[in-house]
């Protein structure tokens, strides 16, 4: 089977649920390979190594007509894209290498860069010709343009369904196609395979996803192709889209005719884990429990990251899930951890094959149980992850054998500093006892990455002034700060309860937009965050750390004091 990530979103490690997945294969003997475009995409976007393959590839690949990406740099007309193009080579050496992340003033610089040049190039291919790329051009395209974290189309939008099917008919026209086609030919006849699983974890991958599949349809009609992801995942829970066979004589499919929005353009869709679901696609037996990832098959010097990062999960969903803002409760996903004996042999073995200078826990969040494993059985690199506002951290003993342990930095959901709020959430904290975890974390030298969310149903304004204040009193036991306007789940509890209406244009929306019952609507929410939020000289410090683009990817890197 062929594994594929598509473009775009940001690529500093290799996607974990297609490591886990190829890991699942090798250990029931089926022949697997995986093709990260989105990695690959970044460099073909820049012009480096890829640009002259991917250019006189055009003509061979197996569907005709694509559009070719010049390598050549042509001459903008303002200072920043000629910089920017004329420097992209060795920003993208900075962003893999240490020296890189010494100066956050520099690095901001060299990410600032990049994304100008990936829209640069975009757009001259658009043209054909190389033209001068104006500031209006940026801000008015009418061409794809991607950058290190999105893929946008003018004309097409990935919360359409109509768009989607676009994209999949149109697929010369995305701006990877010379990339994608060319590689998925590669692949394809170097192996033999008779399957494509296609994983779509984000919005800004699903045009790249679906341009993709019209390409396979196309030339390649008799692959079975299934898809999957956390999109994926998304649109069946909140009822967009329905699960299983699409098409019917496939191995433990059944028979019955799609009606939803994909019709006959893959064979499956197979929400969940895929070592649930695969075996019944492909049509073998399951035998094995767990297998730990297989990272063989990517390149891990490819991706923006100065030390080698392993992404690695110890569960799949949330632990919690009580939270009345959060789509893991909407989606009610199960929560199905790895049992410690297996998890830490594999995350062992895994440190010993790949030698990783970081680990991203990809979970949710960390039970406790995993804490307290992490103690006593450290990896012997530095890691971070999600983590809540509760026992274990409460305890400062415990923080400092965490840190002792490699834990560079925890992910925290704050959300409130209105007790009534957090209560009214579902977020099962407390403040002192969020004041008690916040101060163990400063003390033992871990990084807190703070998550706050404005604009909930039971916030007004006199709660986001009391988050505010919270914020800026706790500044020096905050390393990073996200700060997020409420978007509420299709499916969420309170939209029984609210008055809501379509959030955007589109039927593959998971949010609505509501009428909050004080008025403290979404506008009077950006208002506040502009006006008194992060204005406020102690906030105003605390986002100045934030790595841009790249976010809590690279926040492990940077000083957080």
């Amino acid at each position: 089977m062929l594994l594929i990530y598509p473009p775009a979103a940001r690529s500093t490690e290799p996607p974990i649920a297609l490591a886990r997945l190829a890991g699942f294969l090798r250990a029931h003997g089926i022949p697997s390979r995986a093709l990260d475009l989105c990695a690959e995409g970044i460099d073909y976007a820049l012009g480096e190594a890829v640009a002259g393959a991917a250019a006189a590839a055009g003509g061979a690949s197996k569907a005709a007509g694509a559009a070719t990406v010049s390598g050549a740099a042509a001459p903008g007309d303002d200072t920043w894209t000629r910089r920017a193009l004329a420097n992209r080579e060795r920003n993208a050496r900075a962003l893999r290498s240490p020296a890189g992340y010494e100066n956050p003033d520099r690095y901001s610089r060299a990410v600032a860069d990049l994304n100008r040049a990936m829209g640069a190039r975009a757009l001259r291919s658009a043209a054909a010709a190389p033209a001068a790329i104006s500031e209006a051009a940026f801000s008015s395209a009418s061409a794809a343009v991607p950058s290190l974290a999105n893929y946008e189309d003018p004309c097409l939008s990935p919360l359409r369904s109509a768009d989607l099917l676009a994209s999949a008919r149109d697929f010369r026209q995305n701006f990877f196609f010379p990339l994608f086609s060319r590689r998925v030919d590669e692949e394809l006849e170097a192996s033999g395979v008779g399957a494509v699983g296609i994983s779509v974890n984000f919005l800004s991958q699903a045009l790249c996803a679906f341009a993709i599949i019209g390409y396979l349809r196309t030339v390649y009609p008799r692959l079975r192709l299934a898809i999957g992801g956390g999109l994926v995942n998304s649109w069946v829970a909140a009822g967009l889209l329905r699960s299983g066979s699409l098409r019917s004589g496939l191995p433990g499919a059944g028979s019955g005719v799609r009606d939803d929005f994909l019709g006959s353009l893959v064979d499956a869709v197979l929400p969940g884990k895929g070592e649930d679901s695969l075996p019944g696609f492909l049509g073998f037996a399951r035998t094995a429990g767990s297998a730990p990832p297989d990272f063989a098959c990517f390149d891990l010097s490819r991706y923006f990251a100065p030390v080698r990062i392993l992404p690695y999960n110890l569960s799949v969903g949330c632990p919690w899930k009580k939270c009345v803002f959060c789509p893991e409760t909407a989606e009610d996903a199960p929560y199905l951890p790895l049992g410690s004996e297996t998890a830490y042999s594999e995350l062992a073995g895994l440190v010993r094959s790949w030698s990783p200078g970081l680990i991203h826990f990809t979970d949710s969040e960390f039970s406790p149980r995993h804490l307290r494993d992490l103690v006593r059985d450290p990896p012997g690199v530095p890691w971070y992850g999600f983590a809540r506002f509760a026992p274990p951290l409460d305890s400062g003993d415990f923080c400092r054998c965490l840190a002792a342990a490699g834990c560079r930095m925890l992910q925290l959901g704050l959300e409130s500093a209105d007790q009534r709020v957090l209560d009214a959430m579902g977020k099962g904290t407390d403040l002192p006892v969020i004041e008690r975890i916040l101060a163990n974390l400063a003390e033992a030298g871990i990084a807190a990455y703070l998550y706050v969310l404005f604009g909930t149903s039971a916030e007004n304004l006199s709660s986001a002034l009391m988050t505010r204040d919270f914020v800026a009193a706790h500044s020096a036991e905050i390393g990073f700060l996200n700060v997020a306007v409420f978007n509420l789940p299709i499916g969420g509890a309170e939209t029984r309860t609210l008055k809501t209406k379509a959030f955007y244009e589109g039927d593959l929306s998971l949010y609505r937009e509501f009428e909050h019952p004080e008025g403290w609507n979404r506008d009077a929410v950006r208002a506040f965050l502009a006006r008194d939020f992060a204005p406020e000289p102690r906030i105003k410090a605390v986002l100045k750390r934030n790595p841009p683009v790249f976010t809590s990817n690279h926040a492990p890197f940077f000083p957080f004091r």
